[in-house]
């Protein structure tokens, strides 16, 4: 059971990797593939409708494959994904394969996520240190791609596919998945009673708004720190920068959750985050955009692992809970790319950009009924 425990924490540094190797990518794959501002908004939306699907399909796959089936095949997906952005595909194909990448990469973040809820009861600060591990591969992942580029940006694409491939192994080589196929004759096992309950609506609330925010600045800040006339190299820099300052982030918010409620970390984080993405939008000096993107990113970082933690009395009784509340936040990171791409081309790039700061706005106001809540 240590090596399925541990394996979780892997899987949630590669995710971390994956998660900005689409973005860095971006302005290659425009070059590339000729794509307009609202087909790149598309192509992330393609990412973000895997991410989508993963909740409901990884969920189902699980009860009816079975744990270890279900994580290898998916797992496997990533791999499959970013093999095919390098073949030179089609529009049609670079839009499937990106999906596919977001399938795989849902799965093994609510596989990993849920995992780690049932061995430790929803444990925050053991849920900080696993989006830490993610903080970790996000911070890699474009420092690597600037690496990788000198060659092509195809060569980073590639040792992503390998990562992913070694993903799917350590879940291959690992026998024992019954702490997680436990019950299976329990009618809680396919119930959707949690939909009737307040808390967790409020919850997934927050996950959408949460996920509209990430998946839009992660998956265009690269490309808005270019169209602000940045070099390539500063971009890359500042999207390692925003995952370094989450990864302290993190910790601090893991260290913090055990005097200070955690209701009331997520309220003034949503603040912080909401004040911070205006000043980055504001600021035109590169030292001011590093300090707005560094205070971006230190607000930001404890929002994703609170969500997560206060979902356990829910993902733990119901095992398609982790899925379906996975799912809806995934249809933010879907919306909110498309959206700000189709923005960015009627009416320019920060017009685009600002559309975000919205849903920073909204993000705020559900934290603030989740701070009254009284469970």
């Amino acid at each position: 059971m240590r090596k399925l425990y541990w394996s979780c924490f892997y899987a949630f540094f590669y995710c971390g990797v994956v998660m900005l190797t689409i973005g860095s990518a971006l302005p290659d794959m425009r070059a590339a593939y000729s794509l307009s501002d609202s087909m790149s908004g598309a192509l992330l939306s393609c990412y973000s409708v895997g991410n989508l699907a993963s909740g409901i399909i990884s969920g189902w796959a699980m009860l009816y494959l079975g744990a270890k089936s279900a994580i290898v095949i998916l797992s496997f997906l990533v791999c499959l994904g970013m093999t095919i952005l390098t073949l030179n595909p089609s529009s049609v194909i670079l839009f499937l394969s990106c999906a596919l990448i977001g399938l795989g990469r849902g799965s093994m973040i609510s596989f990993s996520q849920r995992t780690i809820n049932i061995f430790t009861n929803g444990d925050p600060m053991t849920t900080g240190m696993l989006h830490a591990t993610f903080a970790v591969g996000a911070i890699i992942s474009p420092l690597m791609f600037s690496l990788f580029h000198v060659i092509s940006w195809k060569a980073g694409i590639i040792f992503v596919a390998v990562l992913g491939a070694c993903a799917t192994t350590i879940f291959l080589s690992i026998r024992d998945y019954s702490r997680l196929e436990g019950g299976k004759s329990s009618g809680d096992n396919k119930s959707l009673a949690f939909f009737r309950e307040g808390g967790f609506l409020v919850i997934a609330a927050l996950m959408f708004l949460y996920l509209c925010c990430e998946f839009a600045v992660n998956g265009w800040l690269v490309t808005y720190m270019r169209h602000k006339n940045m070099t390539t190299n500063y971009a890359y820099t500042m999207a390692a920068l925003l995952w370094v300052v989450m990864l302290a982030g993190r910790l601090f918010c893991a260290w913090l959750s055990k005097f200070t409620g955690q209701k009331y970390i997520l309220l003034v984080s949503a603040m912080g985050s909401a004040v911070c993405f205006g000043l980055m939008l504001a600021a035109e000096s590169p030292v001011s955009v590093a300090v707005s993107v560094a205070l971006l990113g230190l607000c930001m970082a404890g929002i994703s692992p609170i969500i997560y933690a206060s979902s356990a009395p829910y993902t733990n009784k119901y095992p398609l809970a982790m899925g379906i509340l996975f799912t809806i936040g995934c249809v933010g990171g879907t919306v909110m790319p498309l959206i700000t791409g189709i923005v960015a081309e009627i009416y320019g790039f920060s017009a685009g950009m600002s559309a975000i700061l919205v849903t920073f706005i909204l993000l705020i106001v559900f934290a603030a009924v989740n701070a009254r809540r009284k469970q």
